[in-house]
């Protein structure tokens, strides 16, 4: 109760100052202790009141063309009648001032020794001690420095949207990320090692029965789309794009089809909001609608069409293919993504080209077989748990409605913009 207690409280302040959002008298008041303590690798200044988050959050307003922040767990350390120590996980997500505008996103952890006064429905912070994900925690510079300079594919496609807020990967692992996992990378393996810490995700998923030629998972299915976003017009609405977007295919066990998953990374400015909307599903409705008008297209089709069957230039489907099957067993939610170690290898395809299934068996032999690196298994399947990444795609959001729109950039094969992964125990 005490970590939900001051999550919230936490959360509330926060968007009372970035978001001018309306207080909800149910969630305890934050407050700061006029002698706080507060170690932080973010800059201070003096005349924003030196050692206050909340004024040092609220004077780096004036410098960011946007400034997101979102607590996405707490986990009570130490708790006693009126005091607590509570870890809290957060992102800050921001818009640089430069000419291209550069999004970055910082993720990390705070310590915070709080009192805890319920009589009054208050907590008030004494110490904050914070973290940042990595080797080097309190190495802002370092953190900042990759994410400033223009990124060709942005720039290329800077009409399309804005730069894309890209979910971190630490490349430079330490002893304890590698500790459970038992490899060591050999000089002449081509994979990339990175660790990624946890983040807030939505996870649309289906089952799919049309099989590779089907190609479902080269995009977000309709059912993980929460909102629609207004890009032109008086009333055009701002909005943060993510990449990448990962997708994950598994076997379903006892019946036809496969598992496919889309896992998106919620950025800051959506994430911060009290409560997320999400999809409504109406599977059984859509079904029979769907048959009902598949089974008129091919009454009509039947009497209209001569026998002699052509195929349209525009279109690589067989004329003799059948239609696809409409998806099973919609599913979408949120969840707060653990740690993860993973080896990926670059790729210039989609998810379900026949090439990604030889590309998994290069990437297992170098990382399991050859440097001694062991896999997660799936927990159904008990198959190592393979994924792709979709670089060339962004998710966008917006804050009052969430996922609304996806761009699918083109990239030139010689890029090899996309990975397949596969997670290892870490």
């Amino acid at each position: 109760d005490l970590a939900r207690r001051t999550a919230e409280a936490l959360q509330f302040a926060i968007n009372k100052i970035l978001y001018d959002d309306s207080i909800d008298d149910r969630v305890a008041s934050w407050k700061e202790n006029p002698s706080i303590v507060w170690e932080t690798p973010f800059p201070k200044t003096n005349n924003a009141g030196g050692n206050s988050p909340l004024m040092e959050m609220k004077a780096s307003q004036n410098f960011y063309n946007k400034l997101d922040v979102a607590i996405l767990s707490a986990k009570a350390i130490e708790s006693t009648a009126d005091t607590g120590l509570v870890e809290v996980r957060w992102d800050v997500g921001a818009v640089w001032p430069n000419l291209w505008e550069s999004r970055v996103l910082l993720t990390g952890t705070s310590l915070l020794s709080i009192r805890d006064d319920k009589d009054n429905n208050s907590i008030t912070l004494l110490k904050q001690v914070d973290k940042l994900d990595g080797n080097k925690p309190l190495d802002i510079v370092g953190s900042l420095s990759s994410q400033l300079p223009p990124r060709f594919w942005d720039v290329y496609h800077i009409g399309m949207s804005p730069s894309a807020e890209l979910d971190p990967r630490l490349t430079t692992l330490s002893p304890s990320q590698l500790s459970t996992s038992r490899g060591n990378k050999g000089i002449l393996s081509s994979y990339t090692l990175s660790h990624l810490p946890p983040r807030l995700v939505t996870e649309p998923a289906l089952v799919d029965t049309n099989g590779r030629f089907g190609r479902t998972a080269q995009a977000l299915p309709n059912h993980g789309f929460t909102t629609a976003i207004k890009t032109l017009g008086p009333n055009k609405q701002q909005f943060v794009p993510v990449s990448p977007i990962e997708v994950s295919i598994s076997k379903v066990e006892g019946q036809d089809g496969s598992l496919i998953k889309w896992t998106v990374p919620v950025p800051p400015e959506f994430a911060s909001k009290a409560v997320l909307p999400l999809p409504v599903i109406e599977e059984g409705e859509d079904d029979e609608e769907d048959n009902a008008s598949n089974d008129d297209a091919s009454a009509t089709s039947s009497a209209n069409t001569p026998s002699k069957t052509t195929s349209s230039p525009y279109s690589s489907r067989n004329p003799n293919t059948p239609a696809p099957e409409a998806p099973q067993s919609l599913q979408c939610n949120y969840s707060l993504r653990p740690p993860r170690l993973v080896a990926t290898l670059p790729y210039a395809g989609n998810p379900q080209d026949e090439e990604v299934t030889e590309l998994r068996r290069q990437l297992y032999k170098q990382v399991v077989e050859n440097d001694g690196f062991k896999p997660k298994l799936d927990p159904v399947t008990k198959r190592p748990a393979f994924f792709f990444w979709m670089n060339d795609a962004k998710a966008c959001f917006t804050r009052e409605g969430g996922l609304g729109m996806a761009v699918y950039e083109w990239r030139a094969d010689w890029a090899k913009a996309n990975e397949i992964g596969i997670e290892l125990e870490c």
